[in-house]
């Protein structure tokens, strides 16, 4: 969980990090059939077009304490110098003081890499939509992460990765969404359950609408959820070893 990309576009790396919206999550996809991602909160602020149909996407990293609330995004100095890049690009940088970063993008549909190579931050890929408006890059503290592994009385294996789900219903968490286990995985999905360090199997989602995933194979992984009304809550996402992946999906109608 440790790392290294850099390059530097400071011009730009401070675009939205003055912001402090804390409204709810913008699903990628909308309501009908399918479940929507993005990465962290889109916080409104327009891209810059680059050219070839490319685009600068802004952002700020997010330090999280409390993997319940994953774009607080407090004032911190550990948002600043974390290596930010576009996976399976060469496009790289590191955050600006505020935590703000601007990276080239070629799709409409990327994965952030944050904090590879930090000894205080676990590393983390972050699916994010571009649409033009700017984004939350969350990365857990080690120290927090450790306290959420231990705090599940269970051993999790090493060397596999970790996915946190926030699931929403509109604009609201959702809550008493239940997942299948991932094929391959040792442990059932975690629930949250009133604080940082309080997890549950069994049961659904909790008031904030989160699902914990740990011992996840590496690869692509499909989360498949159902809600007490049977929408569904279902998004395929990246897991690689030793790195947590924040992805948002919202509830949909059955396909």
């Amino acid at each position: 969980m440790r790392a290294v990309f850099i390059l530097a576009l400071g011009a730009l790396a401070g675009a939205c990090a003055g912001e402090e919206d804390d409204g709810p999550f913008r699903p990628g996809g909308g309501g009908g059939g399918g479940g929507g991602m993005t990465g962290g909160d889109a916080r409104q602020a327009d891209a810059v077009t680059v050219g070839d149909g490319g685009a600068l996407l802004a952002g700020q990293v997010c330090v999280v304490t409390d993997l319940r609330v994953p774009r607080a995004c407090p004032a911190v100095p550990e948002r600043e110098a974390v290596a930010v890049a576009v996976r399976g690009t060469t496009a790289m940088t590191t955050s600006a003081a505020n935590g703000g970063f601007a990276l080239p993008v070629l799709d409409a549909q990327v994965t952030l890499v944050v904090a590879t190579g930090s000894t205080t931050l676990v590393r983390s890929y972050v699916p994010t939509a571009v649409t033009g408006a700017a984004v939350d890059a969350p990365v857990v503290t080690q120290a927090a992460y450790d306290a959420v592994i231990g705090s599940l009385g269970t051993v999790v294996p090493d060397n596999n990765g970790t996915v946190v789900a926030y699931v929403r219903d509109g604009a609201a968490a959702a809550e008493g969404v239940a997942f299948a286990p991932i094929a391959g995985s040792s442990l059932a999905p975690f629930y949250d359950n009133g604080s940082a360090t309080s997890w549950v199997q069994g049961g659904g989602t909790g008031v904030a609408g989160v699902a914990l995933f740990v011992d996840v194979p590496v690869g692509s992984v499909t989360l498949d959820g159902v809600a007490t009304d049977s929408r569904v809550a279902q998004v395929t996402v990246p897991v690689a070893a030793d790195t947590v992946t924040f992805v948002n999906v919202t509830l949909a109608d059955p396909p």
